[in-house]
């Protein structure tokens, strides 16, 4: 701590987050004729209280790259070795905030609007703090190790893809404004929010040199599980808990086959992709589960003002990530992935840990089949085409080792939200969504190609 204090420098990007933060929810935006004084909340509840016609295009981007300055201010906190990186995070952030203000100005100037008198203090702080976490870069920094310098890094994948997802929001938003729109912001980050949490399970089982391709159809069939349960007239926190446990009883199923039976994992799931699809057709009939009670839609709810879907994704990855750095299990998963036969005479046992890894990946899918089974008014009798893929595709190119043994539980959500944001973005700029399968195909063979590279790097 005493570190942090005596280079004040490292302190800027927690002081300006917090400030924006602050000014976002708390200061006048604008101070408009009938309304007067109106905070940023106000302004974009309903149309109705823009009197002025103010572009609020991006304007959630002002709160997104607030959040992630303070998160980076924290993480400086607690190592100041890594002020060098996080000014430079801090100054996507800030990039991401500006967004705003240039589509502010440029809408302004569209319209020969002449309010730009009535913006309020909370208007031109943030202005001024978004272009300081840009400006902050430059500032000296005293030098860290080897394993901290900003070249070590800025070469991990998940960096790779912060950049890229900035990069993509800020020229998609820039030719296509709509697409920074807050609902459609909301989208990206909630709409397949399930397929973040079912990957990190996927993460933990590729970790260990295995996978798992039925994860599609097991979300399916739990999905309509819960959904069954509820309109059964069983309690509504018994058919949330459902998914869980049954999907923690299949991970178990496929961990014995796998560890007890020795049958590669590849064979096992692909055979359970074929059960469970069919067998969930065969149960429904082909008939989609609706009329349940309002109170069983879990993925509608907020709390604290953010959507559950949110809330779960950036939680479940946080603890994740944890657990598996610091928890002698999750050490045991890189383990057996990284080198089995030293695995085991370290001690490990193989069996326990496939066992382990594969019931956990059911939890996950259960998880994120609540999450799926709650976002809409009606579950469909067939799971979603392309799942699996697209929850091996955010893992692989959040970069984890398709061979085991390498990745984090941070990678695979950001690669996640990169897929939809790519997804979403070919929509706005007239590129046909379909386009998408053959990207998710080209980022999966470029991720393996690097992770190949790397790994005949590091035997020379």
């Amino acid at each position: 701590m005493t570190k942090v204090f005596a280079n004040p420098v490292n302190l800027l990007p927690l002081i300006l987050g917090l400030l924006a933060l602050i000014s976002y929810q708390f200061l006048p935006f604008v101070n408009q004729p009938d309304l007067g004084a109106t905070t940023i909340s106000t302004l974009t509840a309903a149309r109705a209280n823009n009197e002025l016609g103010i572009s609020t295009n991006g304007i959630s981007l002002l709160p997104i790259g607030a959040f992630a300055a303070l998160l980076l201010g924290l993480w400086t906190f607690s190592n100041p070795q890594l002020g060098r990186a996080a000014s430079v995070f801090s100054l996507l952030a800030g990039l991401l905030m500006l967004e705003y203000f240039a589509l502010f100005f440029l809408d302004y100037l569209a319209q020969g609007a002449s309010f730009i008198g009535s913006m309020g203090l909370g208007f031109w702080l943030l202005l001024i703090l978004a272009l300081l976490l840009i400006f902050q870069v430059f500032l000296p920094r005293s030098k860290a190790g080897k394993e901290f310098q900003l070249r070590t890094l800025l070469a991990n994948q998940e960096s790779a893809i912060l950049m890229a997802l900035v990069f993509l929001i800020v020229s998609i938003g820039l030719a296509s404004p709509r697409f920074l729109a807050t609902r459609n912001i909301l989208d990206i980050l909630q709409g397949n929010a399930y397929i973040a949490v079912a990957a990190i399970g996927m993460t933990m089982v590729i970790i260990t040199g295995n996978i798992d391709i039925s994860v599609g159809s097991l979300i399916g069939l739990l999905a309509v599980v819960s959904g069954r349960m509820v309109v059964a007239g069983n309690p509504i926190w018994l058919s949330w808990l459902m998914p869980l446990l049954v999907g923690a009883l299949v991970g178990a199923l496929i961990g014995f086959i796998v560890a007890y039976l020795k049958v590669p994992s590849i064979v096992v799931t692909l055979g359970f992709l074929s059960i469970l699809k069919g067998g969930l057709i065969i149960w429904t009939n082909g008939e989609r589960v609706t009329n349940m009670p309002d109170g069983f839609y879990l993925a509608q709810m907020k709390f604290f003002g953010i959507s559950t879907p949110i809330l779960f994704m950036i939680i479940l990855t946080i603890l994740a990530a944890i657990w598996m750095r610091f928890s002698p299990m999750g050490r045991s998963f890189y383990a057996l992935g990284g080198n089995a036969e030293a695995a085991r005479l370290s001690g490990f046992s193989e069996n326990l840990i496939l066992m382990q890894v594969f019931i956990l990946n059911g939890i996950f899918a259960g998880i994120a089949a609540v999450l799926y089974a709650t976002q809409l008014r009606v579950i469909q009798a067939t799971p979603p085409p392309g799942l699996e893929l697209a929850v091996i595709t955010a893992v692989v190119v959040g970069g984890v080792s398709i061979l085991g043994g390498k990745g984090t539980i941070i990678g695979a959500t950001l690669a996640a939200i990169l897929l939809n944001t790519i997804r979403s973005g070919m929509v706005f700029i007239n590129v046909s969504p379909f386009w998408i399968l053959a990207v998710q195909g080209i980022l999966i063979l470029v991720t393996v190609l690097i992770d190949l590279i790397r790994r005949q790097r590091q035997l020379i």
